[in-house]
């Protein structure tokens, strides 16, 4: 291309870079890394203040658009000539022809990012109208027109260097690298719509854009696969979040693990919230499941008696289980999961993975000893009310449909103005209650759930009648050598009839806690309290427990 007269400077000759950026940490250095590279580069406002003060030659953006910024700045980069210069096909000569008469250059490389949106939409201080103005429309425009025309496309900063070493070793596999910049490119523009169409309606809009995280080798089955982890949490993520776990050893994690370790941070949370709720504090905790559903639990003033009292609610069950503490792992409480009620002749005890707010080298080395999966987030060693998910469940369903609903945040409280009490409680039945409640309603319901002493005796989960759960947390109890005389049952709904509670009556249980709304509650409660069991009743509408379906 030959000279122009659209400003001094402006060089026809290219490569040709446009810059403009909101994160401008190392941007100075890339654009010196794109001159080193015979890139004539290109920028404005506070992008072109960095590079210049870093001593890299840049042009301002106005040199191409033949313009400053207007309306406020509000419109810089965006313009005719810029689009063009992105959009035109190099291998066109109708295009390069055009190109030349309007005396456009073409832009070779675009790297922009935008503005977080979300940082603006969650500040209160901000109006609608702030929050507005800080939505970005250059940005997603250039990105989209740089992915269209096959440019070289930058959309977060750490692809920059990534950008420099490839143009260092001679642009290798072209073609596939400038079409993973482009998906990149367009993820980040899907991300950023949906995050203002969310804010905009989001009882109307919602939108799950996530990216790979962690793979998995299969699914819940080998022949499905491929599978994966998928996520996207930037701006103030929530520190329970299934992307926060770090897996420091053992086996990849599968795709159940994920799955049970979601399902774990769910009990496990609300196992913290009720006891700060009720008692002021939270407890030693140590929560065992097997596909989701809790089979040990137990809860104590020390993480190794915690851990025993899980142990000893389902051995059997617990088998090949994922364990979760709210504590770090020690040597002791690592040989515990190891060996606690193993016969010294018999190997270790097999779980599939440990999941606590930390492990020391010696824990990681006595469970690596089994090839156990050894996850970690510091979160679980802080667990309060505040640590409730509250962020809305969704389900995917056939047709490329989701089901979505509000969290579980339901905390018991057992000295509500709502609740219903029919005999008195130990504070022990009082404990086990809460035990109890934070199980069975973060597992599959229908769900019946019998505790004793700060221990999981029974969790008969995933039932189609409320008389069958009693009599299958009963069994699992009995199978297990456990003594449910005296101990506390839970029930995530109503009993419809008084052949449930009898169940539970004949089997000793001391106390209950269930909700009420049954036209048979009268005869329900007369079933508990004739057969010397006292009652503590949540409306059904206030506190059902159900999950999992």
């Amino acid at each position: 291309m030959g000279g122009s007269d659209l400003g001094t400077g402006f060089e026809f000759n290219g490569p040709n870079a446009l810059l403009t950026v909101y994160d401008k940490t190392g941007i100075a250095e890339f654009a010196g890394g794109l001159v080193d590279e015979g890139f004539n580069v290109y920028s404005s406002g506070g992008t072109a203040k960095a590079i210049r003060e870093a001593g890299v030659p840049v042009q301002e953006t106005n040199i191409l658009t033949g313009g400053d910024a207007i309306l406020g700045h509000r419109v810089v980069t965006l313009s005719r000539e810029i689009s063009a210069g992105i959009l035109a096909n190099k291998n066109s000569k109708d295009d390069m022809a055009e190109m030349r008469d309007m005396r456009i250059p073409l832009i070779d490389l675009v790297c922009v990012d935008m503005y977080p949106l979300e940082q603006a939409i969650a500040d209160p201080s901000l109006s609608r109208q702030e929050i507005i103005e800080k939505i970005d429309v250059g940005g997603p425009t250039l990105l989209t027109e740089a992915a269209k025309g096959d440019r070289i496309v930058l959309s977060v900063a750490e692809q920059r260097q990534l950008v420099l070493d490839w143009l260092a070793a001679g642009k290798p596999d072209e073609e596939a690298f400038l079409h993973q910049l482009a998906a990149d490119a367009s993820y980040e523009v899907a991300r950023y719509r949906a995050i203002e169409a969310a804010w905009r309606n989001g009882e109307d809009v919602v939108a799950l854009v996530a990216r790979k995280h962690a793979p998995t080798k299969y699914g819940e089955n080998p022949q499905q696969a491929p599978a994966a982890f998928y996520a996207d949490s930037r701006v103030d993520p929530d520190p329970l979040g299934l992307d926060q776990f770090v897996h420091v050893k053992g086996w990849e994690l599968s795709f159940v693990n994920e799955t049970d370790i979601d399902r774990l941070t769910q009990t496990v949370t609300h196992v913290a919230a009720g006891f700060e709720r009720n008692f002021g504090s939270v407890p030693a905790i140590a929560v065992g499941v097997k596909h989701g559903n809790a089979c040990g639990a137990g809860v104590a003033e020390t993480q190794v008696e915690a851990v025993q009292k899980m142990l000893e609610g389902d051995e059997l069950a617990i088998y090949g289980g994922v364990v979760m503490l709210n504590g770090i792992i020690d040597e002791e409480t690592a040989t515990v999961l190891m060996r606690h009620n193993i016969a010294q002749e018999d190997p270790n005890r097999m779980l599939d993975g440990v999941v606590a707010a930390g492990a020391s080298e010696e824990a990681v080395e006595i469970l690596s000893r089994a090839k156990l999966r050894v996850v970690v987030n510091p979160a679980l060693g802080e667990l309060s009310e505040a640590s409730l998910d509250h962020a809305p469940r969704v389900r995917p369903v056939r047709g490329g449909g989701a089901l979505v609903q509000p969290n579980y945040t339901f905390v018991q409280d057992l000295s509500a103005e709502n609740m219903q009490h029919y005999g008195e409680t130990t504070n022990q039945q009082k404990e086990d209650m809460i035990l109890a409640w934070a199980v069975g309603s973060t597992s599959n319901s229908n769900t019946i759930t019998i505790v004793k002493d700060g221990k999981l005796l029974g969790n008969g989960v995933g039932q189609q009648d409320r008389v069958g759960a009693a009599k299958l947390a009963l069994t699992r109890a009995a199978d297990r050598d456990n003594d449910v005389h005296g101990a506390v049952a839970y029930s995530d709904s109503f009993f419809p009839y008084a052949d449930g509670p009898q169940v539970l009556v004949d089997a000793g249980i001391s106390a209950v806690l269930t909700s009420s709304g049954s036209v048979k509650d009268p005869e329900v409660i007369d079933a508990f309290t004739s057969g010397g069991v006292t009652v503590s009743m949540v409306p059904d509408k206030a506190g059902r427990g159900f999950f999992g379906h």
